[in-house]
């Protein structure tokens, strides 16, 4: 789905102004990105949990890993501070967080292609008061 495209249309859309006719058009292609960008979302959103999972299995298995080669247990917080800058942990902190600001991406695609569909659709049934 080309975003920029679609951004493109809404620009055009009030520099040059559309037609009842073209208006119907663009709300059901807007329409039409909904469904497309929802299903993007359940893919990111699977990722996103998916990758919170796995963030907290990999800081579960750092922290045992602490506790375990330690003889005198290190403080929470060290423990924490240890966990928090490990490598691994890192890694796996900085793929949930990318996978959640695609979601979240997607998320503002999604209520924007709404609004594009709802302002063509009432241009398209000529109660456009703008």
């Amino acid at each position: 789905m080309n975003f920029a495209q679609l951004e493109q249309k809404i620009i055009q859309s009030y520099v040059e102004g559309v037609t009842m006719d073209q208006a119907e058009r663009l709300a059901g292609e807007f329409l039409s990105a909904q469904l497309q960008v929802s299903e993007e979302l359940k893919k990111f959103d699977l990722d996103s949990r998916m990758r919170k999972a796995g963030l907290k299995a990999v800081r579960s298995s750092v922290y045992l890993e602490i506790i375990k080669t330690n003889e005198k247990k290190p403080t929470e917080a060290q423990i924490a501070a240890i966990v928090d800058t490990d490598a691994t942990v890192q890694e796996e902190q900085k793929a949930f967080d990318e996978a959640e600001v695609e979601r979240d991406n997607l998320k503002r695609y999604f209520d924007v292609f709404n609004q594009a569909h709802v302002h063509f659709r009432s241009i398209a049934k000529g109660s456009f008061n703008g």
